[in-house]
């Protein structure tokens, strides 16, 4: 007697596996990687705009070459100190010693539709 029910095999299973590679795929995009580093002179011109604009800022800090790269510092300065910068960030506010920040950028306000 035939059976009428045919196991598909891995098709039923398409659609998870779908589902898990688009999260790894997007985990994958938004995990920081190495930024050029940058010449001092041109850390503090933007640290300068950064303040006087009272934008956003995202801070990348140097680690040993090799390892994956620590998450980007982002938020707002609040604060400067000697050599240090204190910024706002949504975890709290953050110390930063300037002789140890890597790459910065200014980052302008993100509207929520833009996203």
């Amino acid at each position: 007697m035939p059976s009428f029910s045919n196991d598909r095999g891995m098709k039923k299973w398409q659609g998870f596996l779908l589902s898990e590679h688009a999260t790894s795929m997007e985990s994958a995009k938004n995990a920081p990687k190495w930024q050029d580093v940058m010449d001092q002179e041109l850390i503090y011109q933007v640290l300068h705009q950064v303040i006087q604009h009272r934008a956003n800022i995202t801070i990348q800090l140097f680690k040993a070459e090799g390892e994956t790269p620590d998450a980007y510092i982002e938020g707002r300065i609040v604060g400067a100190e000697g050599d240090w910068l204190h910024v706002q960030t949504d975890a709290g506010v953050k110390r930063v010693d300037l002789a140890a920040i890597r790459y910065v950028e200014e980052r302008s306000f993100q509207k929520w539709y833009d996203k």
